[in-house]
């Protein structure tokens, strides 16, 4: 009989229906497991009703709070997959979604239902004031393999550099990953954990286990500070999960609020900086816990026993996986190759099962990642081998030189990639974000900063003021330069006003504040 992670929940909802589920967003406001099975299987009925069966797959497109998590495990108790459409996505990549996966109808927010016009045929159904379900003509056929392989998740991915494809992750699959992931995390129904990101991006590993493992999720009010920092105190937070623009909205709060003695301080979805470790470690006296996650296999690497005496590297590998590092040709790093429980079932387009997948490199899985590994076993990732500038055959990756451009009082945020030019092949050129309340150098400042520590192969050829760095909807930063010269708003230097600050805020209140179905203009 197959594996189906909705009945996983159910019973450890039976185990301990009083244990609360989910704590906030606002004050006092708590659902129990047993409260939040009973709504489960309600709305699975209402899905049934519907026409919604086991082998159809769904697109939820809606706000990161309790009734995602409510969707998710309706539509996999009717035996439907989910195909999550990110709130945080332009309208465009949202329809693209479509386009790409065989999606049979749509769960999505009331207020967004628009987007999606072009797609839907009939009228809608409501799932509650703020949720319809849309049936939407199908614009492709799903492959022939993919019902054997019992389809829990298909997430559509665009890097920042490769192709679209999609990742299919059965129920077997997450199941196997989440237990190799607690090997390290150790979850169980004593932990009360702060959600802090975007659940169409981050599910399978995290959100997944709180409810196999009987934990308890905890939602913060907004994206504020003071806001994050009261969720962990209040609720008596054993474990934060975020990114660093969290941690960082957290060390720059002005209250004189401490954290609660937390196990684990998870960061994830873009590079921690040293400056933001820091500063976060001198504020609260906790040190973050890197890690280096990828959707293909989950979370193989953390940094659980020494992420002060160890900052900058990703941890060391967790027990149920393997790891090799493969030495690029003509250069001193190597690409990393990850072998364990809960790698994908398949590429959606082109259409590829694991094993074929892994017959690529005799059963490895090729991340495309570089890293380099010390004696102790601590992983540190130094870039993405097609991240990896070439200057007239000399190649170095962009994070080298962001590190030194970040050291410039000036600038608060940077991202380098390379340029196609005549003879030379590459030329580096760099987006700068200026800090709050600094004029911007002149070019030839900068470069002669860049001077003191790279050489001069290294050293951007032209330098761009922008408001904030291009991110993709996960929170990456876009390296892809097609993209970026076509996109980028340019900072008037003359006038040089921050709002890198208030636009990143803007963005995390769409995966936090918005996530709750606040209505202030604080959320």
């Amino acid at each position: 009989m197959s594996l189906n992670l909705a009945e996983v929940f159910f019973q450890k909802a039976a185990a301990q229906p009083e244990h609360p589920l989910i704590l906030g967003p606002r004050g006092g406001s708590c659902i129990s497991y047993g409260e939040f099975q009973r709504d489960v299987q309600s709305m699975a009925e209402r899905l049934r009703e519907a026409g919604i069966s086991k082998g159809m797959n769904v697109g939820l497109h809606y706000p990161s709070d309790q009734k995602y998590i409510l969707f998710t495990y309706a539509l996999w108790t009717v035996g439907a997959s989910v195909t999550p459409i990110p709130m945080e996505l332009a309208n465009e990549e949202k329809q693209q979604i479509l386009q790409h996966i065989a999606i049979d109808t749509l769960i999505s927010s009331v207020r967004h239902c628009d987007v999606f016009e072009d797609f839907i045929v009939g009228d809608a159904s409501e799932l509650s004031e703020q949720a319809r379900l849309l049936k939407v003509k199908t614009q492709r056929q799903a492959p022939a393999e993919l019902a054997a392989i019992n389809p829990a998740f298909i997430r559509f991915t665009s890097g920042t550099t490769g192709t679209a494809k999609g990742v299919v992750l059965s129920h077997e699959t997450i199941f196997e990953r989440i237990n190799a992931a607690n090997q390290g995390l150790h979850i169980g129904p004593e932990d009360r954990i702060v959600w802090l990101l975007s659940m169409a991006y981050h599910f399978t590993v995290s959100i997944v286990a709180y409810l196999s493992f009987g934990a308890t999720i905890v939602l913060p009010k907004n994206a504020f500070g003071v806001s994050l920092l009261r969720a962990a105190i209040d609720n008596n937070a054993t474990m934060i999960y975020g990114a660093p623009t969290h941690y960082e909205l957290m060390t720059h709060d002005r209250s004189d609020k401490a954290l609660p003695p937390l196990r684990l301080a998870i960061v994830t979805t873009a590079r921690l900086s040293t400056e933001l470790a820091e500063a976060f470690y001198q504020r609260f006296g906790l040190a973050l816990n890197e890690t280096y996650g990828i959707i293909e296999i989950g979370l193989p690497v953390i940094n659980i026993d020494q992420p002060r005496q160890k900052q900058g590297s990703v941890g060391q590998l967790l027990p149920a996986y393997s790891i090799k590092l493969v030495r690029q040709e003509n250069q001193n790093t190597s690409e990393i190759l990850l072998h364990g429980p809960g790698l994908l079932d398949a590429y959606y387009e082109p259409w590829m099962r694991r094993e074929a997948i892994l017959q690529k490199h005799s059963g490895w899985l090729a991340t495309g990642d570089l890293g380099v590994m010390d004696d102790a076993g601590f992983l540190t990732i130094v870039g993405r081998s097609k991240e990896m500038i070439s200057v007239a055959g000399m190649k170095f990756f962009p994070q080298e030189v962001e590190r030194v451009l970040e050291r410039h009082p000036d600038i608060q945020a940077a991202c380098v990639f390379g340029v196609k030019v005549p003879r030379l092949g590459e030329s580096p050129m760099a987006h700068l974000v200026l800090n709050e309340g600094c004029d911007a150098p002149d070019e030839n400042a900068l470069k002669d900063h860049c001077a003191e520590l790279l050489a001069s192969y290294k050293i951007p050829r032209e330098f761009k003021w922008v408001l904030c760095l291009e991110r993709t909807a996960s929170g990456k930063i876009v390296r892809n330069a097609d993209k970026l010269l076509k996109t980028g708003q340019t900072l008037n230097t003359a006038n040089p006003i921050n709002t890198n600050q208030k636009l990143n805020t803007d963005k995390l209140k769409t995966n936090v504040g918005e996530q709750h179905d606040l209505t202030t203009s604080a959320t």
